[in-house]
């Protein structure tokens, strides 16, 4: 595609990655992982030398990194609740898993703790004592200095990005996405960026969303995740090799790492969005109607009564489940009835927000329908509201409804940050 630069927030520019062979896509991934490689090497034998280890063994560790070998990543702020101990919880179970001479694992680690955050560098100083233990040593590298240029080299090198925060206190996790569209195959829990990018054929998730009674017990069962799916899954799908030494299986989880996330998760992308979705509807929005002062002040009271009458609102099913088993390609109906003790029926907009409940009880496939009105008793402030559901694919789907406020001088109904859910 020429100029493919201009429309990298293009899905279909992606699409692309499909064309490129495996044996150069997998030749481009090992010359970047030769050389991370080789910048491990000189990081941790200096560092090495500074503690006074003798040569022979430095040479021991270092010798013992191959670029053949599974590369797991995981680089980050070393702050409490990323959890980067959290791989090393059973040490009997990632040993077992690191010492594999047939399926050999190598595990890069680096990052800073804030100078005051005691608690950060405590756990840096427990990887490091993990680390030169008789078992661990040219199994585990924890690099020191952690910049951009280190950075670099880790998400363009690696074969594996581990994350590991304590869900749901991750922000976004852009190392994440920065490694996706390096061929880097995402390995992480489902909070940030991921909860939203993660789609099956692009990684793998940790654990699940359910909520936990204690830390001990999230950390418990998120770590048995992370062995369990490396022993069954990520091990296997990478030395799933052929005579050549390439893994078509791990060649497509590549592929479908850099197409699912290249485009929608780039800057670009987000520039597009604030352009289109924000400034130039907003600029379209003020000219038409914040230029008169008559309607600014129209509307600033018609907000005031949206605050003091929305949570007022009242909203019930009728005759719905909650849960339901359909068929792919049926339509079913759903309707609600809506009490609006003091607000007009044209400043609201009900919708019904649904999607599809998989095995591990996370959502997917969101997807928000506005509900016409089909019905009304004014005498009781009454209305109801119906809406068509079209389901492209089978299984089990949750749905609810919720009121939102509407006006011709409102952008966007969520920016006034109301919202009414039904209460069950």
């Amino acid at each position: 595609m020429p100029y493919w630069q201009d429309n990298i927030h293009k899905n279909e520019t992606w699409e692309k990655i499909d064309s490129i062979p495996n044996e150069k896509l997998w030749k481009e991934h090992m010359l970047r992982k030769q050389k991370l490689i080789e910048f491990v090497k000189d990081n941790v034998s200096t560092r090495l030398r500074r503690e006074h280890y003798p040569y022979e063994e430095i040479n021991e560790i270092t010798s013992k990194l191959d670029p053949n070998a599974l590369t797991i990543g995981f680089a980050r702020r070393f702050a409490t609740y990323k959890r980067g101990t959290l791989l090393f919880k059973d040490l009997e179970r990632i040993t077992e898993i690191l010492n594999n001479n047939k399926k050999p694992v190598q595990i890069l680690i680096a990052g800073k703790a804030h100078p005051r955050d005691k608690e950060g560098q405590d756990l840096i100083k427990y990887i490091h004592e993990i680390s030169l233990k008789p078992q661990f040593k040219g199994k585990i590298f924890l690099l020191e200095n952690y910049n951009m240029g280190m950075s670099r080299l880790l998400i363009s090198g690696v074969d594996v990005w581990l994350n590991t925060p304590r869900r749901p206190m991750e922000a976004s996790g852009t190392s994440g996405e920065k490694a996706s569209v390096n061929g880097v195959v995402n390995f992480s829990i489902l909070d940030g960026w991921w909860a939203e990018a993660y789609n099956q054929k692009n990684g793998w998730a940790i654990g699940t969303n359910k909520e936990y009674e204690n830390y001990d017990i999230q950390d418990n069962e998120d770590s048995q995740s992370i062995y369990n799916i490396l022993e069954n899954k990520i091990i296997p799908a990478y030395y799933e090799k052929d005579e050549n030494g390439i893994s078509e299986k791990w060649l497509e989880l590549m592929k479908n790492s850099i197409k699912s996330t290249g485009g929608e998760y780039s800057t670009a992308r987000m520039l597009v969005d604030y352009c289109n979705k924000l400034y130039m509807p907003l600029a379209n929005l003020y000219n038409k109607y914040y230029t008169n002062l008559n309607n600014v002040g129209e509307f600033e009271e018609l907000k005031r009564e949206f605050y003091r009458n929305w949570n007022a609102i009242e909203i019930k099913e009728q005759n719905n489940m909650n849960n339901i088993a359909v068929d792919a390609g049926e339509t079913i109906k759903v309707s609600c009835e809506v009490r609006l003790p003091n607000i007009s029926p044209e400043n609201i907009q009900v919708e019904v927000y649904y999607g599809k409940i998989r095995e591990n009880g996370m959502v997917e496939k969101i997807a928000v329908i506005p509900m016409q009105i089909y019905e009304e008793n004014e005498e009781e402030r009454k209305y109801y509201y119906e809406a068509q559901i079209e389901l492209t694919t089978g299984g089990e789907y949750g749905y609810t409804f919720r009121v939102m406020p509407k006006h011709e001088m409102l952008l966007d109904a969520e920016n006034l940050n109301l919202v009414k859910w039904i209460e069950k």
